[in-house]
């Protein structure tokens, strides 16, 4: 994950889910999966047994294989819900700062946008338009500079490259590119799109 650290809660659960899954998983598998030392995972194996949730079976010296018990299928399940309620809780964070800034560009008058940037942001932003309460927003397009994304579609809508945009009827450009933000206004201004015309999402979030 790009933006959390897995903590040992969350090794936990993936160890189980990997081992119910594949019970003949090496240390070496699980350390792969988890993000950590073999010598960890062994740790952790032997906190997970000693908690009565899985069992070790030798098929030789050098080889064991972990079976998950039914109290760790109980654990494991119980692990996984609360892992996506805290992960719905954070969904919903963002999608709340998601809507305001949908709301200020209403408020502004738009109605048709392009989106200048597809990535991660355009696809949050899109799937909260989707929603009925910002449904007089219509994205029109979405522009990049990606030469491999250009023309073609993303999340239902054409990838355009930035010399087309005068050629679409629109109010505004949202960029939401985090990365490139400097290097979108930059294109813009070669191009000569009206500035007032540009809204940084991320400007208005700080």
């Amino acid at each position: 994950m790009k933006f959390f650290s897995p903590t040992n809660i969350y090794k936990e659960l993936m160890l189980l889910q990997e081992i119910e899954k594949k019970p003949n998983s090496t240390q070496k598998d699980l350390a792969s999966i988890i993000g950590a030392a073999a010598s960890m995972v062994n740790v952790y194996i032997n906190e997970l047994e000693e908690k009565g949730y899985l069992k070790r079976e030798y098929i030789s010296a050098k080889t064991v294989n972990y079976h998950i018990t039914p109290q760790g299928i109980k654990r494991k399940n119980y692990l996984l819900i609360t892992y996506m309620r805290e992960l719905l809780d954070l969904y919903r964070l963002a999608k709340n700062g998601v809507g305001e800034f949908l709301t200020k560009l209403i408020d502004k008058g738009y109605k048709n946008i392009l989106l200048y940037g597809a990535g991660e942001v355009a696809e949050t932003i899109i799937g909260v338009i989707r929603d009925k309460e910002y449904s007089s927003l219509n994205v029109v397009a979405i522009v990049d500079d990606d030469e491999n994304k250009q023309g073609k579609e993303f999340m239902g809508y054409k990838v355009i490259p930035s010399e087309d945009i005068m050629k679409c009827d629109h109010d505004a450009i949202v960029i939401t590119s985090y990365t490139f933000e400097e290097d979108i206004m930059n294109r813009l201004k070669e191009v000569g799109y009206p500035l007032d015309k540009v809204e940084r999402f991320f400007d208005v979030l700080e």
